[in-house]
């Protein structure tokens, strides 16, 4: 009986030694063959390193790699459809989340070369097939993206909203700016502006410039010049280095016109004169012109000085002029 009971122990033994020589041999069988698609990807022998890889996902436990190498072979071809399929796997079989956020990079490069057809249906199985927030969150970005460069904004809005769901208080803020631009290209500005009114409130030093000029947006658009110079004026005096500087002092300019203030506009028409192109310069010229013309016109000089007051500095006794309203 003993010696039937060491003979098993032995035949374990053997079992469970050959199943380690076999794994470490076909982990270095897959390390080899992957060694050997890198060198063929480095040669640019592509179908090669095609090869290799199909023949190693049927062995490796990990494919991750093989289907970002795949992915990065049809890129350089220019084959977007494959490409994006193989990024996508790539991303849906990784489990480190700094590989995850790298490869969405790659994966979004090649989705938007895509039909539009094609490309939401890669993006949706995907996130369909996400299993972590991260995957999930990330293809729905990408796909709202996507919605957005083909116009579809009632679309990408939906993805958005599914988005803040599961979103973190700190980064819903971004999500509802995305959700109110959207509203403007769709023309809806009072649900833009029911949108931004809120977050404005917050003072949110990250966001507050954006959501200033959103607000100009909407508000000039609906012809409501006092609530879109309000913010326009913050602007211009808050963000000196704004990059919409020049679009500010230009929204400036002709709310002050048709409000019949032209020597504020003639001023902001100044001040963009100095940002601006010699092609810009022209017509701000003709602008500031016809100003003078309109100036020479009008009956009662006065009423321009009704929206200025004097300030006297200190340092040098000397009066300048600001806008108060």
């Amino acid at each position: 009986m003993k010696i039937k009971i060491t003979i098993l122990i032995l035949v374990l033994i053997f079992i469970n030694t050959y199943a380690q020589v076999e794994v470490a041999s076909n982990i270095n069988d897959v390390k080899y063959n992957i060694d050997l698609i890198k060198f063929y990807i480095d040669k640019n022998e592509y179908n090669n390193a095609l090869e290799y890889i199909d023949k190693t996902l049927e062995e490796a436990t990990f494919k991750d790699s093989l289907y970002y190498f795949k992915g990065s072979i049809f890129q350089q071809k220019e084959d977007w459809l494959q490409a994006s399929e193989f990024f996508a796997r790539s991303i849906l079989h990784t489990t480190d989340n700094e590989i995850i956020i790298s490869r969405f990079v790659d994966f979004e490069l090649v989705i938007v070369k895509v039909s539009p057809l094609s490309a939401f249906d890669i993006v949706s199985s995907a996130v369909t097939n996400a299993q972590t927030s991260l995957k999930q969150n990330g293809f729905l970005n990408i796909l709202a993206k996507l919605y957005e460069n083909n116009q579809l904004y009632g679309e990408a809005n939906d993805v958005y909203k599914t988005i803040l769901i599961e979103t973190d208080e700190s980064e819903k803020l971004n999500l509802y700016i995305k959700i109110a631009t959207n509203k403007i290209f769709q023309k809806d500005y009072n649900a833009a502006l029911n949108i931004l009114d809120p977050l404005i409130s917050l003072n949110d030093s990250i966001y507050i410039e954006k959501l200033l000029f959103l607000n100009y947006i909407a508000n000039v658009s609906l012809e409501q010049y006092d609530d879109a110079k309000s913010s326009l004026i913050e602007l211009y005096l808050d963000f000196p280095n704004s990059k919409n500087r020049g679009e500010i002092l230009s929204g400036l300019a002709d709310i002050f016109e048709f409000q019949e203030q032209y020597l504020v506009s003639w001023f902001m028409l100044n001040e963009l004169f100095k940002i601006s192109n010699e092609a810009q310069k022209f017509k701000i010229l003709n602008d500031i012109d016809r100003l003078k013309r309109k100036i020479c016109e009008i009956n009662i000089i006065e009423d321009q000085f009704k929206h200025f007051k004097p300030v006297f500095e200190n340092d040098k006794q000397s009066i300048v002029h600001e806008n108060i309203e």
